[in-house]
């Protein structure tokens, strides 16, 4: 490094794109949850489960990484809580996907075939999510409040999916069969209501760079 540059370094501050770095974390955060839908309702090898597990390491380093980043830096496009919020609502859908499949593992529930509609609907809003991201750096703000809507809406459909499936594990005779499987249920709402906190957190963003 020339002496130009190292005084640079010391003088100017670092420049660093916080709002692709978001979309770059969503776009791992919806990889994860793409994969456990690959894992339970769809046609999966063995190796799945443990490609699943890497990915979520991936993402508890990435964001441990770029909250150094964040934390090291004298400008931001908006002030630093929002930022790191997101990434903790993005955190919190990847710690709602560990703790489902820890549940899976334990009870060796291995296919959720029944629950494919509600898979479905999370995959559509981490997608939606993802876009809104995306779209920050752009700042095309009517895009990423649909992008938000289309998030707030797929949860309120895995609601009433949710209630459905619940109501047909109830008619099962096998007690055991239904508490693991309502478990489940309960940390799939888990994950889509983590995914619509995050979106909430974009929307925020957008209010703030308006």
């Amino acid at each position: 490094m020339t002496l130009l540059n190292k005084l640079k370094s010391f003088i100017l501050p670092e420049e660093i794109d916080f709002y692709e770095s978001l979309h770059q974390q969503s776009l791992l955060t919806e990889q994860i949850i793409q994969n456990l839908a690959d894992l339970y309702v769809g046609d999966h090898e063995k190796e799945t489960l443990p490609k699943l597990y890497e990915l979520i390491k991936k993402a508890k380093e990435s964001r441990i990484e770029k909250l150094k980043q964040l934390e090291s830096v004298f400008i931001t496009p908006i002030d630093r809580e929002a930022i790191s919020r997101a990434y903790t609502h993005l955190n919190w859908i990847t710690l709602s996907t560990k703790h489902l499949v820890v549940e899976l593992e334990t009870y060796e529930i291995e296919q959720l075939t029944d629950f494919k509609p509600i898979f479905k609907l999370l995959c559509q809003a981490i997608e939606h999510l993802t876009e809104a991201f995306a779209e920050l750096k752009n700042g095309k703000f009517e895009v990423i409040l649909h992008a938000v809507n289309q998030v707030i809406h797929a949860d309120n459909q895995l609601i009433y999916t949710y209630a459905k499936e619940l109501k047909k594990l109830f008619k099962s005779s096998d007690v055991e069969y239904i508490y693991q499987h309502k478990e489940a249920l309960t940390q799939l709402k888990e994950i889509s209501k983590r995914i619509h906190f995050c979106a909430n957190q974009v929307e925020d963003i957008v209010f703030k760079m308006n």
